[in-house]
């Protein structure tokens, strides 16, 4: 169930997961029609694109685990790099939801842009759980 908390939109977390939390929060907060300034969901916006993008840049340069062990390793990282690649696509869609709000601002695009927001974290969220089983050296969850 959604429930309207609070969200200090001008202080996203610096840590990549808290980040993730706290713009789902805020777009779930956008789904019940909660009144962000333009300007302050254009800084979200903007905060999530670039802390994204880092993540993608950091991860992609660390070189790839090679364990005996666990032989889904090179499979796993494959599916991981792929991932990041749809990433640049959500947030080239991330960024046209909120260019419908900012040139036709009402709570149906609003809306529209909060549920999409919600997509794309439920997406970092499992991601970031294979993303840790494999740096941890386990398996990947099955498709």
């Amino acid at each position: 169930m959604l429930a309207r908390r609070p969200v200090e939109i001008r202080a996203p977390p610096r840590d990549f997961d808290e980040l993730i939390a706290w713009f789902d929060q805020l777009s779930s907060n956008l789904v019940l029609l909660e009144e962000y300034p333009r300007e302050d969901l254009r800084f979200a916006v903007g905060a999530v694109d670039r802390a994204v993008r880092a993540h993608v840049r950091d991860f992609g340069g660390r070189e790839p685990i090679r364990r005996s062990d666990v032989p889904a390793a090179a499979g796993a990282r494959a599916a991981l790099d792929s991932d990041h690649a749809r990433f640049y696509v959500s947030l080239d869609q991330l960024a046209w939801s909120f260019g419908i709000v900012d040139r036709e601002d009402h709570g149906g695009h609003r809306q529209a842009l909060g549920q999409y927001g919600r997509v794309l974290t439920e997406a970092l969220r499992r991601h970031r759980r294979d993303e840790q089983a494999y740096l941890a050296g386990g398996e990947p969850r099955k498709p």
